[in-house]
């Protein structure tokens, strides 16, 4: 199944520095979070953008106890200039366009298999793709 950067927050790590770390860590890509533009902006407390959306996804595996993930989906966009050609570092991954991903159910892998992409991944793919133009617009 395809699906977007992620992982596990580690110790000490708020929600936030988790999504930076785990984009840099599967993507290679220095990313910050699109905020909403109406995020509270004081001197103190810190203030976190909130995710985009909370997931709580079950997880049904051989090997595991029945558990459940928590999952804090952020909307990112990169740093800087993004060269799609370079190779991905983490696993099998690969870049698709708002056309193929709106349209996509199933994509293929590198050996050419056709790999099924979840609904609330493709739907949240597009949404993020809506966020950085909105973003790019308010800059």
């Amino acid at each position: 199944m395809w699906l977007p950067p992620g992982g596990h927050i580690e110790a000490n790590e708020d929600p936030l520095q988790a999504a930076l770390r785990e984009a840099w860590e599967e993507s290679g890509l220095e990313v910050e979070v699109i905020a909403p533009p109406d995020l509270l902006v004081v001197d103190e407390p810190e203030v976190l953008p909130p995710p985009a959306v909370i997931l709580i996804e079950d997880i049904e595996r051989e090997d595991q106890p029945f558990h459940q993930h928590i999952d804090h989906v952020y909307f990112t966009r990169a740093t800087e200039q993004v060269d799609f050609d370079a190779p991905i570092p983490h696993g099998p991954c690969r870049w698709v366009d708002r056309g193929t991903l709106a349209g996509a159910f199933s994509l293929p892998a590198p050996d050419g298999t056709l790999v099924p992409v979840a609904e609330d991944v493709r739907l949240l793919g597009v949404r993020a793709l809506d966020a950085a133009e909105e973003e790019e617009r308010r800059c």
